[in-house]
């Protein structure tokens, strides 16, 4: 039984490893993406054949809020479920289950409103 669970723990350090370095990457593309709309909106660059940051019709802002919502929801559920499985003792243990538990909502969110919409774009690319 022990053994189960320190290969138990060891994955779940590995998945919130993955997840959290992931999360990063997408979301620091994500933002970029999210500037250089900006930027073209204010400057008056050339116009889309889609609305920028429309959640139907935009699918790099769909697929791209997906993406960082699954890495979130991958990271944080790893962590809570690493800190459940390690016992939760001090103050420090319940504050950061709480702060993962936020993560998860957020992350799980994030998915609901933009995961059907980056479905449909990834179907209409196969």
């Amino acid at each position: 039984m022990a053994r189960m669970a320190t290969l138990l723990e060891a994955s779940l350090k590995l998945v919130f490893a993955v997840g959290i370095r992931a999360a990063l990457v997408v979301s620091g593309l994500f933002l970029l993406y999210v500037v250089i709309g900006i930027s073209a909106v204010f400057l008056g660059w050339p116009a889309l054949s889609y609305p920028i940051f429309s959640i139907e019709a935009d699918p790099f802002f769909a697929s791209g809020g997906a993406a960082v919502g699954l890495f979130i929801v991958q990271s944080s559920g790893a962590f809570v479920l690493y800190h459940i499985l390690v016992g939760i003792e001090d103050d420090k243990s319940q504050l950061a289950i709480l702060f993962g538990f936020i993560s998860l909502g957020f992350g799980g969110a994030l998915l609901r409103i933009t995961l059907s919409q980056a479905i449909q774009v990834f179907l209409t690319l196969i």
